[in-house]
């Protein structure tokens, strides 16, 4: 074998091996990119803004398992601490396991003023500080309201609106006597979609000289028309149980039957400005936040995992668009799957889109990235404002192995001392290098057929509840929530039934869980991407028009068993309210 052969079957083997490691480095920033974390500890309260003698709660979680506990001994005199539980929780989502414990702690101030929660140590973190606004406890009740001890209030958090921005509704039911059979309907509202946020907040006010125990509902109402919004009244029913001078009452069952309701409320809904164009994003605060994976100087060949963050306070995941990202000259762009979140606070939905990108250098030198940025409408100056991630500049080292590589490509020392004969022998040995580089891709690729064919069958095995071969589950009985779902399809109105999808799965899951988490619990693809489709035919401004009704309507009791919570015991009420004087 003459020198050029084995020096062209040198270059090549290595030309394969570079490719094939730089594809394995793009797979690797990918997948393990996602499962990057830091453990931090967050602090929130319920409500930032409460009365003189009401209860609030503050809420400390971890993302990982400690055996401290908060240290309240920082909290200032003016404020009470009353109590506190603890909790702990572990989910696995897409094969990765998270953990979460915290403390729910209950707290009162007793004079109005600006206070601030300080800094909590626990274990070796410490929580953010956090201000709280104290308000004159409110008398503004009728005599008849406080004869009964229920009164029910609603209140919104502003009356003039944007189409398609965020609109807080809240409803606070106050009782000072015990009730039973309670039901608390739920705000249906026509041309909008009406999110609850998070879990009901329950907490104790002094009015009066009476003392309440208080259930806050809050949700998120996004009006999908201009014009006139009217949110109906919200109805609370019980039995209440009447006192007797005896004392007897409670004892012999006495009961009168109460209902309740707050005023039917009417907010003003513009449309877009006039000279509105693109993505309409109406917002307390759009912005685009990014990190690479590491922090060393790039190589080129060698991938790096950009991560772009899009947050939106106020809007929806789904509202929030893609990004685009213009080529430049010198890299080359791997996207992965967008991921989708919201958060819940104070201000209500926060929505973000996460993007991650395997950027692989082509050449050494510096190399700028250009601007990405988001137009948005700023919903409190009435403006339209930019998210804007800056240029940035990447500066791009020489890989030794690829200069290595190109080194062999053109040999022309070699060349000079190779006759003609030989030159036609090292053609036929080229030839022979050749088949050796097609055999060992033909192996590779063998390999990875059998893995992917071994991942089909151990996921065939898995019981699919969605196929269309299969057939139906047996009946569940049916729920108000999920009777309208199903005369939603059955009319064939997109915003309708998603509005009815939201309802019935926050009563199989709860509240806390969004949508968009709801469609990864369903295993069957063509199910799982219609339902998904849904969402977006809402909310994305090219979205096609959606028409799996049929698809959805049959699948409904097989989507129930797969996404309903193994609670025991559970009742037909969407909401349990707590009792009045627990044992």
């Amino acid at each position: 074998m003459n020198i050029k052969s084995v020096a062209m079957k040198i270059e090549t083997l290595k030309k394969y091996g570079n490719l094939m490691r730089t594809q394995y480095l793009i797979y690797l920033c990918l997948i393990f990119g996602l499962s990057v974390s830091h453990a931090a500890v967050t602090a929130v309260v319920d409500r930032d803004q409460v009365s003189t003698n009401e209860t609030f709660t503050l809420t400390i979680e971890l993302d990982e398992f400690i055996s401290g506990s908060p240290d309240l001994s920082v909290l200032p005199p003016s404020i009470q601490e009353l109590g506190s539980s603890k909790f702990q929780r572990s989910s696995t989502i897409n094969g990765q396991t998270q953990v979460q414990m915290g403390w729910k702690i209950q707290l009162m101030i007793d004079k109005e003023g600006v206070y601030t929660i300080p800094a909590i140590p626990v274990d070796k973190y410490k929580t953010a500080p956090i201000q709280i606004t104290v308000k004159p406890a409110s008398n503004s009740y009728s005599a008849d309201e406080k004869a009964d001890a229920i009164m029910l209030k609603s209140e919104l958090s502003t009356e003039n609106i944007y189409v398609q921005q965020q609109l807080i509704y809240t409803v606070r039911l106050y009782r000072a006597v015990q009730t039973q059979y309670a039901s608390l309907t739920e705000p249906n509202i026509e041309n909008a979609l009406v999110e609850k946020l998070g879990e009901d907040s329950q907490y104790e006010a002094m009015i009066d000289g009476t003392r309440y125990w208080v259930l806050e509902r809050r949700y998120a109402i996004f009006p999908q028309e201009s014009g006139k919004l009217t949110i109906p009244k919200v109805i609370f029913s019980a039995d209440v149980v009447q006192r007797s001078g005896s004392g007897y009452g409670r004892i012999l069952g006495r009961t009168k039957p109460v209902t309740v309701a707050t005023e039917p409320s009417t907010v003003k809904v513009q449309s877009f400005p006039k000279n509105h164009d693109g993505v309409w994003l109406p917002s307390e605060n759009v912005s685009l936040k990014a990190r690479w994976s590491e922090t060393k100087e790039k190589v080129v060949g060698e991938p790096s995992t950009w991560t772009i963050t899009l947050t939106g306070v106020g809007l929806h995941e789904n509202q929030l668009p893609e990004l685009e990202f213009p080529p430049v000259d010198g890299l080359k762009y791997y996207p992965d799957t967008a991921e989708k979140s919201r958060k819940i606070s104070n201000s209500g939905l926060i929505g973000q889109r996460v993007e991650r990108i395997a950027v692989v250098p082509t050449k050494s030198g510096k190399i700028t990235l250009p601007p990405v940025s988001i137009r948005w409408f700023n919903v409190k100056t009435e403006q339209y404002e930019t998210a804007t991630l800056e240029p940035e500049v990447i500066n791009v080292l020489e890989n030794p192995e690829l200069n290595q590589s190109q080194s062999v490509v053109t040999p022309t020392n070699l060349e000079s001392q190779e006759s003609a004969n030989v030159t036609g022998s090292t053609e036929g040995q080229s030839g022979a290098s050749n088949d050796l580089v097609w055999k060992i891709t033909t192996l590779i690729f063998a390999i990875l057929w059998i893995l992917t064919l071994m991942l089909y069958l151990l996921n065939k095995k898995r019981p699919n509840a969605y196929s269309d071969d299969m057939p139906q589950s047996s009946r569940l009985p049916n729920t108000p929530n999920k009777e309208r779902l199903i005369q939603a399809l059955a009319t064939e109105s997109a915003n309708e039934s998603y509005q009815a999808m939201l309802n019935w799965l926050h009563e199989l899951n709860g509240a806390s869980i969004s949508y968009s988490d709801a469609m990864e619990r369903i295993n069957d693809k063509k199910l799982r991407e219609a339902l998904q489709n849904l969402e977006k035919s809402i909310f994305s401004a090219n979205a096609t028009p959606w028409d799996d009704y049929k698809l959805v309507r049959r699948h409904l009791n097989d989507i129930e068993a797969a996404l309903k919570l193994k609670i025991k015991n559970q009742n037909n009420n969407n909401e349990k309210l707590r009792p009045l004087y627990p044992n």
